[in-house]
């Protein structure tokens, strides 16, 4: 009988003795089946080749004796019940993620479109306060210049004079 991993859990490490057809100790697993919700059987534990698991699929019914309905109902309402709230968590969570992300992503980035401009606006200012300097700076050169001019002429006319 071949199970899948969801509907199988195994339970004990303690097998009474029985061996599978490959001769190791087997396994107690719990099934979790609709047939058999909670019967534990015997299962090769398996072993490792080259590309994965070997198994010799040994499968035998250790406890005989079939479930009382209430206790299968029981086992049955609980799986689904678990079922249920995992798949709700799950949802809950993925709703908190993307709640969560969402707002830190809208606040972050209306707080750093209003850095932008701010910061926009400093360097605006800035420009201005650089194209202000660069013209006194412009102006002062003439007025240097102009002052050297004047200076050599005044220097010129007074060597003038005083030859006179």
């Amino acid at each position: 009988m071949s199970q899948s991993l969801n509907s199988q859990s195994e339970i004990s490490s303690s097998n009474d003795g029985v061996r599978c057809d490959c001769n190791k100790p087997a396994k107690v697993v719990r099934a979790w089946t609709r047939e058999n919700p909670g019967h534990r059987f015997w299962s090769c534990r398996g072993r490792r080749v080259a590309n994965g698991w070997d198994s010799c699929n040994f499968f035998r019914w250790p406890d005989v004796e079939a479930p009382d309905r209430w206790q299968h109902l029981a086992l049955l309402e609980a799986r689904d019940t678990i079922r249920e709230q995992k798949e709700e968590i799950a949802s809950l969570r993925q709703k908190v993620t993307l709640s969560t992300h969402g707002c830190d992503n809208s606040e972050i980035s209306s707080k750093l479109m209003e850095r932008m401009k701010e910061k926009n606006e400093e360097c605006e200012a800035l420009n201005r306060e650089v194209l202000i300097i660069k013209e006194r700076s412009l102006v002062l050169k003439n007025v240097l210049v102009a002052s050297s001019i004047e200076f050599a002429v005044v220097i010129g006319g007074l060597m003038v004079i005083s030859k006179y």
